[in-house]
């Protein structure tokens, strides 16, 4: 299935894809967190038929509900093709490292420019972290970079 990607000023990013069904659905990701859902009428593709807010909340919990493994999968077929770019999952230890402080606590980004790009808590995954984000024993970090970055960013994040 191919996602198409689309830019728009100001807002944030419109995803589009044909589902198997036919359906030509749009996902708007706005700067504020909220998505914006377009079912488009199949005749007429620049007719919506339908469209749905979520809020940041409400988009985490359909991304569990459908299992969420888009992005990561296409991160790790990403890594394959750049060279220089690692990914890696890190498993916040019970105590030490950055376990109970906050992404802003380990300066990870500004001290080895590896990027946390989601978080998994229990069942529950937390795309692009806020800096106050605290980490809990047994969160796995997705940890991307180059690969000194990111071996860096580890040896911080577990201590």
């Amino acid at each position: 299935m191919e996602i198409f990607e689309t830019p728009v000023p100001g807002i944030g990013i419109r995803y589009e894809f044909q589902g198997d069904s036919g359906d030509h659905v749009g996902v708007v990701v706005r700067r504020d967190g909220k998505r914006d859902i377009a079912l488009y009428d199949p005749q007429d593709p620049d007719t919506c038929k339908a469209t749905m807010e979520l809020s940041e909340g409400d988009a985490a919990r359909v991304a569990e509900l459908l299992g969420g493994t888009t992005i990561t999968s296409r991160l790790d077929t990403l890594r394959h093709s750049v060279e220089g770019l690692a990914i890696e999952w890190v498993e916040m230890p019970d105590k030490g490292g950055l376990t109970k402080r906050t992404i802003a606590d380990g300066k990870i980004r500004t001290d080895t420019s590896a990027s946390i790009v989601a978080v998994i808590r229990d069942e529950m995954v937390i795309p692009g972290p806020d800096p106050d984000f605290e980490f809990a024993a047994g969160d796995t970090v997705l940890v991307v970079g180059s690969p000194d970055a990111v071996v860096q960013a580890t040896g911080i994040l577990t201590g």
